[in-house]
């Protein structure tokens, strides 16, 4: 009986300590173990710390620290101009090829990674939509505008718009880096935005000797690659405004 009774105040002594122990977890260390489920850098954060949020925290600082040198870094762009070519163009099939001064280091390679991925989230997030740019038709009196929902959401339907649909990891090759996107349903808008931040990248980090949009290269062929290998075919009849109608041949 006695026994009992020591193995009952012991499980009443654990299950207390637990919820005590829940109730101490801060809010921000949940979401974080929630978001580790489906998140694989957020997981590599939590592990080994046994759920110690010092330990979590110092961690968060330590990577930090390792991004901060990579970002924060010493300007060391270039002067010289970057020259912009259009080749072949396919909004759907479209390979955007970068050429630096000097071959691409690994310590660069993520700077300019970091530059497409940013790009890439606003394409998919919609954020390149020449239907819906009233604070730019309003430049010269943006102070107290009237912003219209109804323009905002003027061609919203269930089926996403004005969204890009992929985009490969960059490839490099010496002094060469190239990207494949499908744009979707997305304006010819978020090339000028790429162009720009390229052209400022290159001032700002590492020099960029050219940029190409579309068709092939010469010095770094796409037969073989497992991306672009599509053969589309628009239906004119459907014109242009949103895209085209497409269908594989």
């Amino acid at each position: 009986k006695r026994e009992r009774e020591v193995g009952k105040d012991a499980g009443q002594v654990n299950a207390s300590g637990e919820a005590d122990a829940n109730a101490a977890t801060p809010e921000w260390m949940r979401v974080l173990e929630e978001s580790a489920e489906s998140d694989p850098e957020i997981a590599s954060l939590l592990e080994g710390t046994e759920r110690n949020p010092q330990a979590i925290e110092a961690k968060i600082r330590e990577r930090f620290e390792q991004k901060k040198e990579k970002i924060y870094q010493e300007r060391s762009g270039s002067t010289v101009p970057t020259l912009v070519t259009f080749r072949e163009y396919n909004s759907f099939n479209l390979w955007i090829w970068v050429e630096a001064h000097n071959k691409i280091a690994d310590m660069e390679k993520p700077l300019i990674e970091e530059v497409f991925k940013a790009w890439f989230v606003l394409g998919k997030l919609g954020g390149f939509n020449s239907n819906n740019l009233q604070v730019q038709d309003n430049f010269d009196s943006v102070s107290f505008m009237d912003y219209s929902m109804e323009q905002a959401h003027e061609f919203s339907t269930d089926t996403s718009t004005h969204v890009f649909h992929e985009m490969s990891e960059p490839e490099y090759k010496a002094n060469w880096c190239r990207v494949w996107v499908d744009l979707g349903s997305s304006d010819e808008m978020c090339v000028d935005v790429l162009i720009n931040s390229l052209i400022q990248f290159s001032r700002e980090y590492f020099g960029l000797k050219q940029i190409i949009i579309g068709g092939e290269n010469e010095d770094w062929t796409t037969e073989g690659s497992e991306f672009g290998n599509i053969d589309l075919e628009i239906d004119e009849t459907f014109g242009r405004g949103p895209r085209s109608q497409i269908t594989s041949r």
